[in-house]
């Protein structure tokens, strides 16, 4: 196992620095730059240009200009934002990244949980009428266009019905002399969920050898009590209760994008859940154990679904890797002001720094989850681990 981390390792690192030079060649391969406006600019004394170009380094020749972007992205100095100077691009990610990461977290842990368990259900009643039903319904939404899907959601819910916010984050009024930043409620609020979700998988993990099925449900289902009373006592106590009005008013506005996209979002965990369990259910052991005269549920549930989760759980990090550059679209349908706003806004006015800096986190980011997933694939399934080191 340690010799098959290695060699990803080594891989990942030969990846990683091609991924970085590439990434700048693209970038410089765009026709002209964000200053050459200056020269249509009669009141600029006419070495002004060039002076531009020699404080961002543009004047340098390009072996010069990648060495220094590769040295400079491990110190993390990206330069300064065109757009928003003195601000530096690693500045916006810091106050950006937190808003994209707790909504499409609540987007994630709802339709991986939701999508695993119908899709389980949907492969073991194969035939009948709801499997029927629930899986068109799911093609629907894994196959419904996404734009226009949002736009209507926005209309019925937040205009129509009136029920929830549209075209905002937050209320103004209600912050208006909040002694808190929303960034401050943003991390608070990411802290949370990330405690929670390791209780709750801790819960799963120590209770996986529990042998009796309804004694390893009673269990869960308590821890998941206890966890509620946790995050009651959270939000009530110390300074989280002083922050738990702008936490509260953060979620509602959330409601609706994580709504819009959980119903696209878990419909593909849910149908690949069943065309991988129905494969699993073709298999010999799982005819031997109904052949051992174990129950349904259990054949089920720690059998077939476990056996079945290894492709599952690859997809959803995949997915994970695409909550930043996949969140451009949802948030600008919503208003919501994330990395897919920033992402947006920095190609459009040509802020490079901040395009680099952002396409450079993305980049890091989908190599770690895909470093991270071929480590859970070799954990959960011994046998890639095995063809790998023959």
């Amino acid at each position: 196992m340690y010799r098959y981390i290695l060699r990803r390792t080594y891989q990942l690192i030969i990846v990683f620095f091609l991924f970085l030079v590439t990434s700048y060649l693209l970038f410089d391969a765009i026709p002209g730059n964000a200053f050459q406006n200056l020269l249509l600019n009669p009141d600029l004394p006419p070495d002004a240009y060039e002076q531009v170009l020699a404080l961002y380094g543009l004047d340098k020749p390009l072996s010069e200009r990648v060495f220094s972007y590769v040295v400079n992205f491990f110190k993390g100095d990206f330069g300064y934002s065109y757009k928003y100077y003195p601000k530096t691009p690693i500045e916006l990610i810091a106050e950006r990244l937190p808003r994209t990461l707790m909504l499409f977290a609540m987007v994630n842990i709802i339709s991986f949980y939701t999508g695993f368990l119908i899709g389980k259900i949907l492969a073991w009643r194969r035939g009948s009428k709801s499997e029927t039903w629930i899986t068109i319904t799911s093609v629907f939404s894994y196959t419904v266009f996404y734009p226009w899907f949002a736009l209507m959601m926005l209309w019925y819910f937040g205009y129509k019905m009136d029920w929830l916010p549209i075209g905002k984050f937050l209320y103004p009024e209600k912050w208006y002399d909040s002694p808190y930043d929303s960034d401050v409620i943003f991390v608070l609020m990411i802290k949370f969920t990330v405690i929670v979700s390791i209780i709750q998988v801790l819960i799963y993990v120590f209770t996986k050898n529990i042998e009796s099925l309804s004694l390893k449900r009673n269990v869960r289902f308590i821890g998941f009590l206890l966890n509620i009373v946790g995050s009651y006592f959270f939000w009530n106590t110390g300074d989280a209760l002083l922050k738990k009005t702008y936490a509260g008013d953060i979620a509602y506005h959330m409601i609706l994008p994580v709504l819009t996209v959980t119903v696209v979002a878990f419909a593909g965990t849910a149908l690949l859940t069943r065309t991988t369990m129905m494969e699993v259910l073709k298999d010999d052991y799982i005819l031997t154990a109904r052949a051992k005269g174990l129950s349904q549920r259990r054949i089920r549930d720690r059998h077939a679904a476990r056996n079945a989760l290894l492709p599952v759980v690859t997809s959803f990090i995949f997915t994970i890797v695409t909550i930043i550059d996949g969140s451009v679209l949802t948030e600008t349908i919503f208003s919501w002001p994330g990395m897919g706003q920033l992402i947006l806004d920095s190609v459009l006015n040509e802020d490079i720094p901040v395009a680099m800096a952002t396409f450079s986190f993305i980049g890091v980011f989908a190599l770690i989850a895909h470093f991270v997933a071929d480590i859970s694939y070799a954990y959960l399934d011994p046998r890639i681990r095995i063809q790998s080191q023959g």
